[in-house]
């Protein structure tokens, strides 16, 4: 190992949200639970090859860890001194695929919120210059009415990730004219100017925050609902949670019976039932009915996702109250983790019908424009429900006011 002080930045990742992270100097090693933004700037600890081991000075994402500084010849991180003359990040990637005007209308995004320290806590001006991004001043408050600083992040980030979902499927570089609304349920929903009938005829999004995440889930033609689960056993005060006990009639025998399988160690138990809870809770979300929906009357079952390591993404079914449907898919991923000792996350995104939509004041489903025939529905539920892209919290600000973001202490993005 060479020890070094030379500063590196970012030059690669653009159209990923940034460089993978590893804990370790092996490839194998733990994946940390962000990525390494695009221009970030870091100081050389140690370098191994063309592995890095780098301490974060400018920018976001993990403090420090290991970084590949090329992969197949394609340089990740320039040395400082020599970016300006040997480094140019492709334009094509000044506007990213993943955010903005062309990001298409499917959106998986999640952002840790661990991993961003706003200056100044909720009233520095980081905070405060995103929190204003949100027109709505009731909505500002209720950002602002949380006590933690922990959930004032989770609430002003999922308010954000759903302008930036709209945004981006409404190819726009701000929010100016996004109208969002929230049913009687308190499902936010684009109200208006909606996407291209032609393209995304049934255009929506669903947001969801526990622990260190906060995701984001849109689909053009199915109506989404997504649920992240921090698999923390224990309550507040320490106590493990009696989860077989409390959660009883939430899950059917069956379900109980595949939990039971992960025993006699209550952690894996309780991972397995965080999933089907992840997954009912997805289905009341698309729904919009929430928890008056009779948890136990919905069954998932599960089998391992193609394409996907063993036991990290599993796709799923549902029988309602004992009957099979065809109108739903689940799709369910792990999280990436920071560390051994931090709680797993499942993320669960559902696609479901026009037809269950339960919305009282009937503003969210006049804004859902295509109704599909049986075999039309087969194949939009077989579409492509893509992996998570971990996102900087700077990718929820518009182009239109990059600038002005890191003039209030950000960093730009892409």
């Amino acid at each position: 190992m060479v020890a070094g002080n030379s500063r590196w930045v970012v030059v690669g990742g653009a159209d990923k949200g940034g460089v993978l992270v590893r804990e370790g100097q092996e490839l194998a090693s733990l994946m940390a639970s962000s990525r390494l933004s695009t221009g970030a700037e870091v100081e050389e600890l140690n370098m191994v090859g063309d592995r890095l081991h780098y301490r974060l000075v400018v920018g976001e994402g993990p403090k420090d860890g290991w970084v590949s500084t090329k992969i197949s010849g394609k340089e990740l991180l320039s040395r400082k001194e020599e970016k300006a003359k040997n480094v140019s990040i492709p334009a094509a990637l000044q506007v990213r695929s993943v955010v903005g005007p062309h990001a298409g209308y499917r959106h998986r995004w999640a952002i840790n919120i661990d991993n961003w320290r706003p200056s100044g806590d909720a009233d520095g001006q980081e905070f405060q210059f995103l929190l204003n991004l949100i027109h709505e001043e009731d909505e500002r408050k209720a950002v602002m009415r949380f006590r933690f600083l922990e959930d004032k992040k989770r609430a002003l980030v999922s308010r954000l990730l759903i302008r930036q979902a709209s945004a981006s499927a409404l190819k726009m570089n701000n929010f100016k004219s996004i109208q969002i609304k929230r049913t009687k349920g308190k499902k936010p929903f684009l109200a208006e100017p909606l996407p291209p009938d032609h393209e995304a005829p049934n255009w929506n999004a669903n947001c969801s925050h526990e622990g260190s995440w906060v995701v984001c889930a849109s689909e053009p033609k199915a109506v989404a609902g997504i649920d992240v689960a921090e698999l923390r056993r224990t309550k507040k005060n320490g106590e493990p949670i009696n989860f077989h006990e409390v959660f009883r009639e939430n899950l059917t025998e069956k379900e109980w019976e595949y939990v039971k399988t992960y025993g006699p160690d209550p952690d894996r138990e309780y991972e397995a039932f965080s999933r089907f809870w992840s997954a009912k809770e997805a289905f009341v979300k698309a729904r919009g009915d929430g928890i008056a929906y009779p948890l136990g009357k919905a069954e998932f079952h599960w089998k391992p996702l193609e394409g996907c390591e063993d036991k990290s993404a599993f796709e799923g079914s549902v029988a309602i109250e004992g009957q099979h449907s065809n109108k739903w898919r689940f799709v369910q991923h792990r999280m990436p983790r920071s560390g051994p000792s931090d709680p797993p996350h499942w993320t669960t995104v559902g696609r479901g019908p026009l037809t269950e939509i339960v919305d009282a004041n009937g503003e969210f489903t006049r804004t859902l424009r295509k109704h599909f025939t049986a075999d039309e529905w087969k194949e939009v539920l077989q579409e492509e429900s893509p992996h998570f892209d971990v996102l900087p919290v700077a990718g929820l600000v518009p182009q239109d006011h990059m600038t002005d973001y890191v003039k209030a202490g950000g960093c730009r993005f892409p």
